[in-house]
């Protein structure tokens, strides 16, 4: 899906795309006392570029059935 996605922005972006694709991320909050959250097998990714075009895109992660987390 992730390629899908990153595929589609090359076709629209008017800039070079850049992405960023982990599987495994750690988040360390810099807080005393407490350790930092290590994620694995949840995919995280960002992709840079310019022009694109949002509903395309929603609608490949509306095909994959994914679902927005906050």
């Amino acid at each position: 899906m992730v390629k899908e996605v990153e595929e589609l922005c090359k076709k629209q972006s008017s800039k070079p795309v850049k992405a960023n694709i982990k599987d495994s991320v750690k988040f360390d909050f810099k807080i005393k006392g407490q350790k930092a959250v290590v994620t694995k097998e949840v995919c995280q990714f960002n992709i840079t570029g310019a022009d694109f075009k949002y509903e395309e895109i929603a609608a490949v992660f509306t095909k994959y059935k994914v679902v927005e987390m906050e």
